[in-house]
């Protein structure tokens, strides 16, 4: 679980000057980075403990899954979005922002992936 949300309300902000407000988001932006990558290093460090300490032995994911679980999520959605007005609007709405963004960062991720993993290959 990670808590790590700011509140602030639209008085408190708009009484902010300009650089009051460009600082905050420069913090949040930062803080949000150090939360990341803290994430992927001792998920990573945990991972190498199971591994090599452990005996855990890792797995991909098998190959039809992504498929199947994407076929439910989208009969589920599309049901939804059938049944709920408020909904319908809300997923168009997400689904129009990830068929823009979701073929360029998976295509990036796949890149970083492969970049790692010849990284992960020296390690052996």
């Amino acid at each position: 679980v990670v808590n790590a949300d700011f509140y602030m309300n639209g008085t408190t902000y708009d009484s902010l000057t300009d650089h009051e407000k460009a600082s905050l988001q420069v913090a949040a932006d930062a803080s949000l980075m150090l939360t990341l990558s803290d994430r992927i290093y001792e998920n990573g460090k945990a991972l190498r403990m199971l591994t090599e300490e452990a005996g855990v032995i890792l797995h991909d994911t098998p190959t039809d899954y992504f498929t199947e679980y994407m076929a439910a999520a989208l009969a589920t959605l599309n049901k939804n979005a059938e049944e709920n007005e408020f909904f319908n609007e809300v997923y168009t709405s997400m689904k129009e922002f990830a068929d823009i963004a979701v073929p360029f960062w998976s295509g990036a991720q796949m890149s970083n992936a492969k970049l790692g993993m010849a990284h992960a290959a020296t390690l052996k």
